[in-house]
C-alpha cells in the first residue's frame, strides 16, 4: 500500500488523463479521504461539493473530505434503484446548475461522486480534467447507473437536456414560497338587547278555593315492610375469595414466565455481508474495531477469515481491521447493509 505524506493510498478509483483519484485514509485520524493526484486548477467550495482538507499545489495533490458512510456512485453502475436515482439526478442538477450560474462548468463522473442514502456530493469541482458541458455528462451518468434506461422516469427530460431543449433548472425546480392565508372576514355580530323579564305568574288558587268542602277520606294502605323476616344473601366465604386471588396470581406468574422465556432472535436474522478475496486462494483475517450505537458485537473480536460471510446485528458503519499474513494491516469503514466487499491482495 502506497503512502503519500500522512495518507494511505488504499485503491485507485479512476484515471482521467494525467489525473489519478485514490480512496485514501488519514493515518492520524483513521478517517477516509479522497486524494486527487495530478490535479490542475483551484478546488471549489460550496453546498454539495466535497470540501478540500489539504492542497499541495507544487505536487498537484488535492485531499478532499470523504463523508463517513458515503460510497462512490460507481458501485451502483447498472443496478441503481430508480427512486433513489431520481433523487440523485435532481440533486446533481441543482449542484451543477449553481456552478454554471457562477461561470464554472463541471462534467461529473460516477467515480468521483459520493452518495449516502439520498445525499450526493460532487468531488473534483474546479479540476481542468472535469471541465465540460454538465448536461451531457449528467445524462451519461444517469444512463450508466440506471438498470432499465427505457423505464427510467426522467429519461425523456434528460434526453431533452442532452439535446439542448431543456435546462438544468427544469430538473431541479425551485420550491414556491408558501402563500399567506387569505385574511378572514370579521365575524358578524348580532345585536343583543336585554330582554324584559316577564311578570311573575299569579299564585295558584288554594285547594279550598278549587273545590267545595267535602268529607275527608281515610285510606288504608299496605305496609311497606313485609310481615315475614327478610334474609340477606351471605357474602362469599374467605376460602373462596382466597382461591380466586390464588388463580389470579398464578395467571400473572405464567404471563411473566412466557414473556421472559420467549425465544430470542438469533444472530442469523441480522444483516449478512459477504467478504471475498482476490485471488480467492488468499486468506484475510477481519477484526472488529468499532461498532455503531445499539450493536451488541464486541470490538476486538475476529469476525471471520475471508472469504466468508458475517451477520451484523445493526445497520450503520463498522470499523474493521483486515490482516493478511506478510502485509501491514489495513483499517476499513464498512457500511451495513451494502454490496459484497472484495479484499484484493497484491
Amino acid at each position: 500500500m502506497e503512502v503519500l505524506g500522512s495518507y494511505w493510498l488504499r485503491r485507485i478509483l479512476a484515471r482521467i488523463g494525467t489525473l489519478t483519484a485514490y480512496e485514501g485514509q488519514d493515518t492520524r485520524t483513521g478517517m477516509p479521504v479522497l486524494i486527487l493526484k495530478g490535479a490542475e486548477g483551484e478546488p471549489l467550495k460550496g453546498e454539495g461539493l466535497l470540501a478540500p482538507l489539504e492542497v499541495l499545489a507544487e505536487e498537484g495533490v488535492w485531499v478532499l473530505e470523504w463523508p463517513l458512510g458515503a460510497v462512490p456512485m460507481a458501485q451502483y453502475l447498472g443496478v441503481a434503484d430508480p427512486e433513489r436515482l431520481v433523487h440523485w439526478v435532481r440533486a446533481l442538477a441543482g449542484i451543477l446548475g449553481r456552478l454554471k450560474e457562477e461561470g464554472v462548468e463541471v462534467a461529473p463522473v460516477p467515480e468521483l461522486c459520493l452518495v449516502k442514502g439520498k445525499q450526493v456530493w460532487v468531488g473534483g469541482a474546479g479540476l481542468k480534467a472535469l471541465s465540460g458541458p454538465p448536461e451531457k455528462a449528467l445524462c451519461a451518468l444517469a444512463r450508466a447507473l440506471s438498470a432499465d434506461w427505457r423505464a427510467f422516469p426522467l429519461r425523456e427530460a434528460l434526453e431533452a437536456l442532452e439535446a439542448g431543449r431543456a435546462r438544468l433548472e427544469d430538473l431541479h425546480p425551485q420550491e414556491a414560497p408558501p402563500q399567506a392565508p387569505p385574511p378572514q372576514e370579521a365575524r358578524k355580530r348580532l345585536p343583543v338587547e336585554p330582554a324584559e323579564e316577564p311578570p311573575p305568574p299569579p299564585p295558584p288558587p288554594s285547594e279550598e278555593a278549587k273545590a267545595p268542602s267535602r268529607p275527608r277520606v281515610i285510606r288504608i294502605e299496605e305496609r311497606e315492610e313485609p310481615s315475614f323476616p327478610v334474609l340477606e344473601p351471605k357474602s362469599p366465604s374467605r376460602g373462596r375469595r382466597g382461591l380466586l386471588w390464588g388463580l389470579l396470581l398464578l395467571a400473572l406468574a405464567l404471563g411473566f414466565g412466557l414473556f421472559f422465556l420467549r425465544p430470542r432472535p438469533s444472530a442469523s436474522q441480522g444483516y449478512v455481508m459477504e467478504f471475498r478475496t482476490d485471488p480467492p486462494t488468499e486468506k484475510a483475517e477481519v477484526v472488529l474495531l468499532e461498532a455503531p450505537e445499539g450493536s451488541r458485537m464486541v470490538p476486538g473480536r475476529v469476525l471471520l477469515t475471508a472469504p466468508g460471510r458475517v451477520a451484523f446485528d445493526q445497520k450503520g458503519v463498522y470499523r474493521l481491521r483486515i490482516r493478511v499474513p506478510g502485509r501491514e494491516p489495513v483499517d476499513y469503514l464498512l457500511e451495513v447493509p451494502g454490496p459484497p466487499l472484495t479484499i484484493k491482495v497484491r
